[in-house]
């Protein structure tokens, strides 16, 4: 089974997205007009771009990179992919082969037109650095005139696509690849560029709209600032004193003190929280080899009290996949009812009756459901020792095989293709874990193009019990009337859900 690096981003976002719910900031503004009349929002993030440079995201919300960068392929605000800088995407019969026709209207903010060998350039680059999951069996890619790429696969791969509409898909001018200056002054072709007199890297990000930009109608705001703030008390403090004018990310408890006098809602699902059982062939802890045991796993999860872990924002959950995707199976939903009895006799069926023991890592992303998770497992004889690790090297600590069995949480990446290579990567699959029978389904699905492609690749997981999902998680939002937010499908995808209010 292909095991791919997963973009760092479902891995990063997920570090703190996790625990955004009841922790972190995630995004928020306001929109003034300035002594010229123009539009400005002001947003936050809760994370600094680690890099601007192609090939070296570094995880968290990339809205900024896409107000930068125009995407090869997009996601629209129902999370739908769509044409973007490649105005035509369109696959062969065995889709071995994709072929990108370019627009003819884009330029970079250096002046220089964007053409086929420009995004060739790119694609080269970026398929060498940290987002390699979209670009696994990649034999070729060639500018074949101006305007048309054609990208080559020894076989099929579902992700491509959907990569091309977010990391993988960023195009910069290809004079500043490589050079010591594009970490940090980017030159891409998108609706905004960064302003560097008035950027601090780090703290501040102020963006200046485009204004022949061929989408420019799109984008109703004239600047964009984004400061850093990572903390949501400090984004909802900001909110209430006119600083701000949007924040998204708090709990519902601060949601309630603020309705009445901002517009409060809640986002669409947008990470969700899982037990890893990584060691599916038991070679660290031998119990979670045995089906019976996994099985025992997910029964012995109360996913309707994951609800009081945090009222209105984590909601149970038993798939790894998104309800709003075609993987979902509604049919499936309950499959493993919690039940300490029965899960018990499974444990004893395994030869485990007497339960076993594990450490499990701890970091911010688990903090809260650590005693939920303890409880749990220890109904049916499954001690948790819990290892307090670092998220700045969590990708290497999840990876190294060191853990048989870990609790983190990812974020909906809008493509089951993706979500399922995040799933079967070295990160959320250190052990390598492979069937015949996974192979053969991830194949028919990487070639078959159809929504519910994933469908029966989800079953198999459900049934073999190689994960126990506990929740999805909602973010809740408040804003001024100045600004209009439209919850996207797509968490900190983009500034496209933010436009101005009409009189």
């Amino acid at each position: 089974m292909r095991n791919s690096s997963p973009s760092r981003r479902s891995v990063l976002i997920a570090a703190t997205a996790g625990a955004a719910s009841l922790a972190l900031g995630a995004c928020s503004g306001q929109t003034s007009t300035n002594n010229k009349g123009d539009h400005v929002l002001r947003l936050s993030t809760r994370q600094a771009p680690a890099s601007f440079a192609i090939g070296a995201y570094g995880g968290g919300e990339i809205m900024i990179q896409t107000s930068i960068f125009d995407t090869i392929l997009a996601f629209n605000m129902n999370g739908e992919i769509v044409p973007n800088l490649a105005k035509k995407f369109q696959y062969n019969a065995d889709r071995t082969t994709l072929t990108l026709t370019i627009r003819d209207d884009a330029k970079f903010s250096n002046g220089k037109a964007v053409d086929a060998q420009a995004v060739v350039d790119n694609l080269m680059v970026g398929m060498k650095g940290q987002t390699t999951a979209g670009f696994a069996g990649l034999k070729a890619i060639k500018a074949t005139d101006k305007y048309t790429v054609v990208i080559t696969l020894s076989e099929p791969n579902a992700s491509l696509v959907p990569s091309l509409a977010g990391v993988g898909g960023f195009v910069a001018a290809p004079t500043t690849i490589g050079t010591k200056t594009e970490a940090t002054r980017p030159v891409g072709s998108g609706p905004y560029t960064l302003n560097p007199t008035k950027t601090q890297i780090g703290d501040k990000y102020v963006l200046d709209k485009v204004k022949g930009h061929w989408r420019a109608d799109a984008y109703p705001f004239d600047r964009i600032e984004i400061s850093v703030i990572p903390d949501i008390t400090a984004a909802v403090n900001g909110l209430q004193s006119g600083q701000l004018d949007h924040a998204v990310g708090m709990s519902a408890d601060q949601s309630k003190t603020l309705k009445g006098q901002f517009v409060t809602g809640v986002d669409k699902p947008t990470t969700w929280g899982n037990i890893w059982i990584a060691d599916r062939k038991g070679q660290l802890v031998p119990a979670l080899g045995d089906v019976r045991v996994r099985r025992a796993i997910n029964m012995a999860l109360d996913r309707s009290a994951v609800e009081k872990l945090a009222p209105g924002q984590r909601h149970g959950s038993d798939q790894i996949y998104s309800a709003r995707g075609g993987a979902y199976l509604p049919q499936l939903k309950g499959h493993y009812p919690h039940n300490v009895k029965a899960a018990r006799e499974l444990m004893a069926e395994a030869g485990y009756a007497d339960g076993f023991s594990v450490t499990m890592p701890s970091t911010i992303a688990s903090t809260d459901v650590e005693p939920f998770l303890t409880q749990s497992l220890a109904d049916i004889g499954i001690t948790v020792k819990w290892q307090t690790v670092s998220l700045q090297n969590i990708v290497a600590t999840l990876s190294s095989k060191k853990y048989a069995l870990f609790y983190f949480p990812s974020t909906y990446s809008g493509s089951d293709a993706l979500d399922t290579a995040s799933a079967l990567s070295v990160v959320f699959n250190p052990f390598g874990t492979s069937t015949p029978e996974a192979t053969k389904l991830l194949n028919a699905a990487n070639a078959s193009g159809e929504r519910n492609a994933f469908a029966e690749l989800n079953r198999y997981f459900i049934e073999e019990a190689w994960f126990a999902p506990v929740s999805s998680d909602t973010f809740h939002w408040a804003h001024t009337t100045p600004v209009d937010y439209t919850p996207p499908a797509l968490w900190g995808y983009s500034v496209l859900p933010w436009s101005v209010a009409k009189s």
